[in-house]
């Protein structure tokens, strides 16, 4: 009989250990649980701030082409389709690149992923729309600059300033789709490594 009681406070203690263990093992899991859903969203951080800059360019732009537009003479057109363009594709991109805090915190972490899958699609498509207006741009403002360079024959002084402008353009055009084009990588691997890790901590779970 005693036998058998010390037998049984055996058992209970190793069923009261192993509680124990379990508990810490689950606790230890939802603690790797939160790190890893703060550093996905550490890593998304820095698109949310461009999400912010990104709107300043609305008024800097509109700002800064309007002293060219008077100087050469553009057509007012012109004007309202670069700030249009330029305020449609910002907008774009603050919905497009928006992801609350929640999606990675409390958000169910599949549904957060494939949230990021279609993100990166949605910002490919913007970016070769945008890549199209812009040729389409550039054209229709190669050709205003150099028409109102030429508008007076024999005026040298608009013929080198339009000239200047068109090689300001292509300059700032060059340094502009590189930089364009460099966020958008980074954007995208961004979204690839967040996926990875969602995946990661997924099959853990599983």
């Amino acid at each position: 009989m005693e036998t058998m009681n010390n037998n049984m406070q055996e058992m209970e203690q190793m069923r009261s250990q192993l509680n124990l263990l379990k508990q810490k093992l689950d606790s230890q899991q939802i603690i790797n649980d939160r790190l890893m859903r703060m550093s996905m969203k550490q890593k998304m951080s820095w698109i949310d701030k461009y999400r912010w800059i990104a709107l300043l360019a609305i008024p800097v732009v509109a700002l800064c082409f309007l002293p060219i537009t008077f100087q050469m003479g553009l057509s007012w057109w012109l004007y309202g389709f670069t700030v249009l363009f330029v305020t449609v594709d910002v907008i774009l991109d603050w919905f497009v690149n928006r992801m609350s805090e929640r999606d990675f915190m409390r958000g169910n972490l599949k549904e957060t992923a494939e949230r990021l899958v279609q993100m990166k699609r949605i910002r490919s498509r913007q970016t070769i729309i945008g890549l199209l207006v812009l040729i389409v741009w550039l054209g229709w403002l190669f050709y205003e600059v150099y028409t109102a360079g030429h508008r007076v024959p024999g005026d040298s002084d608009m013929v080198a300033l339009s000239w200047g402008y068109i090689a300001g353009i292509c300059v700032g055009g060059v340094i502009g789709l590189i930089i364009g084009l460099t966020i958008f990588f980074k954007m995208q691997r961004t979204n690839d490594e967040i996926i990875e890790q969602i995946e990661e901590l997924t099959e853990t779970k599983a």
